[in-house]
């Protein structure tokens, strides 16, 4: 059994874990920690890079011991980490993609606890070493950015305590950096939380799903290839962000109904909307333009004739905002309202409807994966 590695965005590790459970029958061990999902599968396969909720999915190689946190951790864990069976990782990332007799290395590291180096210093101690064991070469990491060059192996070393965890990606690229979106502007979106976003909607096929504001088309194009049976609408007040998202959505091979208008005075008056996934504008990277520049209650307030019955409304919004209180005053019922962090920013993800409407249900494979989170420490009912 190979071990598996998924990352994910803080607060939605029961998302991801839901994602993977039902992509990937096989999976055996599935267990949830902050940021991380790990499990076991017999063999490397398609589905695990075609994961929508995750940042990125890596073999584990192994761990070793004795790490310390003076200037001498680096340079007593680089050998032992040249020393783990790199020769069977990459047998298994043979499996699903070539990779050159002498690849060219990145070496990613993260480290929790203080320490008397850097991450700088960890790269630079692995990445040399194992360019040597492996017959290729390292792209050095400074504090300035990284060597020219694309490599061929992604490798990750998590610092925790006195351990090292070393993994390699299983992609060529990351997860998260999705071939159609080659136009974005301020404030995109991060697709996997758009997928995830779709997700706790989860539109019926054959149901009617907008975003009033789409800017780049990010949730849009999401929606749209996670639930392909699903009509995606979509609109926004800036016809640059309008462009983006109509070139997106043709490179990823999706068909939106795309609107330019103000969200105030949304373009569908006669349709019926069974989902409204969006990410409003937070007056911080994007500033709210038109009749919505002060306030989004007008917004808010068009919701209970837009949508179906039983319809709801999913969305992102950064916490300073405290979009919860705002809409519990203005008679909307919250399945759920839990914190993530998102870009180094809290921020709130709300399942809701209007009181018309009637509460939302949280589907019932990612409630299960919510409680079991919550029971392990992963997230709190607040998030995390």
């Amino acid at each position: 059994m190979v071990t598996i590695i998924a990352r994910s965005v803080r607060g939605l590790e029961w998302v991801a874990a839901d994602e993977i459970s039902a992509a990937l029958p096989q999976a055996r061990g599935l267990a949830m920690s902050s940021r991380e999902i790990t499990f076991r599968v017999p063999e490397l396969a398609p589905p695990l890079l075609g994961l929508r909720t995750v940042d990125d999915v890596f073999v584990k190689v192994g761990r070793v011991s004795g790490v310390t946190p003076t200037k001498e951790g680096p340079s007593i864990a680089a050998p032992r980490i040249a020393d783990l069976d790199w020769a069977g990782a990459l047998a298994h990332l043979g499996m699903i993609r070539t990779i050159p007799p002498r690849p060219r290395l990145d070496v990613v590291a993260s480290l929790e606890g203080r320490r008397n180096y850097n991450r700088f210093a960890v790269e630079n101690a692995v990445g040399e070493m194992l360019a040597r064991r492996l017959r290729g070469s390292y792209l050095a990491q400074t504090s300035s950015g990284r060597q020219a060059g694309e490599p061929d192996l992604m490798i990750r070393v998590f610092v925790r305590g006195t351990e090292a965890v070393t993994a390699t990606e299983v992609a060529a690229q990351p997860l998260h950096r999705r071939g159609y979106k080659q136009e974005a502007g301020a404030g995109t979106l991060h697709p996997p939380m758009a997928a995830a976003l779709a997700r706790l909607a989860h539109p019926a096929p054959a149901s009617t799903v907008a975003d009033p504001f789409c800017g780049d088309g990010t949730i849009a194009i999401e929606t749209a290839l996670s639930y392909p049976a699903t009509r995606v609408l979509a609109s926004d007040i800036d016809e640059v962000r309008l462009g983006h998202a109509e070139g997106n959505a043709a490179r990823a091979g999706v068909s939106l109904t795309l609107r330019q208008a103000d969200a105030a005075r949304l373009p569908w008056p006669d349709q019926s909307i069974d989902a409204v996934i969006t990410n409003p504008p937070w007056n911080i990277a994007v500033d709210a333009r038109g009749l919505l520049r002060r306030s989004l209650d007008r917004f808010w307030r068009q919701m209970p004739r837009l949508l179906a019955p039983a319809g709801r409304l999913c969305l992102i919004s950064d916490a300073q905002l405290d979009a919860p209180r705002q809409l519990r005053q203005m008679g909307y019922q919250l399945a759920l309202a839990t914190q993530v962090r998102l870009a180094g920013r809290v921020s709130h993800v709300l399942l809701c409807a209007p009181r018309e409407q009637g509460l939302p249900r949280i589907p019932a494979g990612l409630a299960d994966w919510r409680r079991r989170a919550v029971a392990g420490g992963v997230i709190t009912e607040a998030g995390f």
